[in-house]
């Protein structure tokens, strides 16, 4: 009875030295977040793509082409754009996400059910409170790198950690500041860009991606199509500073009065560069230079208005009767 338990625990040892992080949505443990998730109270407003080749090792193939970089703005909509190997998504919000308890954004992919698992395609995530200097999140893969994963192969979403594309389409990946080590050059509270970059899949090592521990990152390859490598429909917000009492560090004082408003907005500051004013959804309804915003053609309602000065953003909500 003894050795029967013994090699029963064996065999269990590997699956539980790998399967340690959150699993599949809809599955006992998973931090998956639906769209329709009352969490988010913001998306992305604008996004920049870089797109990869088809396939790394044949150039002849060419770059992916499909989707649009718009396609990954708003609610997730399985709407895609396709990064290619390698390729890459900058993406920026009215508000600045900020550190708050929990997760902060969530990024959505497209995988779908080959069962028993997902197709699932990774991602790196990088985040940057100036638009130069990004830093990325901690990611962890244990999915064995010994074999390659072909072109249509499933992977255990309890086998990766801080990858976006864990989770299955309309499923968020979510991501908590926290996670990322203090740095001078990053502001937690002033999150103005998102990088996603994709993840070649290759386990060769002449094109292979690692993770923070080192491992090679194995995920499908090749696929050699219009829509390969990672497929970005969407980053949700959870915390920014229009939703958030989030200090900016180094920002000058800046005023926005009256608030309520009716027919005209002033800015008040030094060094004024710009003041955008965006709608309740993110689209952005006005573009200045002025520190008077005449208001009148505005329905009313709830609008961010982001104000640049010194080269830094500060963001605050007015209400527009």
């Amino acid at each position: 009875m003894i050795k029967r338990i013994s090699i029963l625990l064996m065999a269990l040892v590997p699956t539980m030295l790998w399967a340690q992080f959150a699993p599949e949505a809809g599955v006992s443990g998973t931090t998956a977040m639906h769209a329709d998730s009352s969490a988010f109270v913001a998306w992305a407003t604008g996004c920049t793509v870089d797109r990869g080749p088809q396939q790394i090792d044949d150039l002849s193939l060419g770059l992916v082409s499909y989707g649009a970089d718009d396609d990954a703005l708003g609610k997730a909509d399985n709407m895609v754009v396709s990064l290619g190997d390698g390729g890459t998504a900058v993406l920026t919000f009215a508000s600045p996400i900020c550190n708050a308890q929990g997760p902060d954004f969530a990024v959505f992919e497209n995988p779908f059910h080959n069962t028993p698992h997902c197709f699932l395609e990774l991602a790196f995530v990088e985040v940057s409170s100036d638009g130069e200097n990004y830093f990325q999140f901690p990611a962890v893969t244990n999915v064995p790198s010994d074999v390659q994963m072909g072109g249509f192969g499933v992977m255990e979403a309890s086998l990766i950690h801080n990858f976006a594309g864990k989770y299955e389409v309309m499923y968020g990946t979510p991501f908590d500041l926290d996670d990322l080590e203090d740095d001078a050059k990053l502001d937690k509270s002033n999150i103005t860009h998102i990088r996603l970059v994709d993840v070649i899949g290759t386990i060769d090592p002449e094109y292979a991606t690692y993770d923070s521990e080192g491992h090679i990152v194995n995920d499908p390859w090749p696929t050699p199509f219009w829509s390969s490598g990672f497929d970005l429909d969407a980053v949700g917000v959870i915390h920014d500073q229009a939703h958030n009492d989030v200090p900016e560090n180094g920002v000058p004082a800046v005023t926005v009065y009256p608030n309520p408003a009716k027919d005209r907005l002033f800015v008040k500051g030094e060094n004024i560069q710009s003041v955008e004013v965006f709608n309740i959804v993110g689209q952005q309804v006005m573009t200045t230079t002025e520190t008077t915003i005449e208001l009148g053609e505005l329905n009313a309602g709830i609008y961010f208005v982001r104000i640049v000065a010194d080269g830094k953003a500060t963001t605050q909500r007015i209400v527009k009767q």
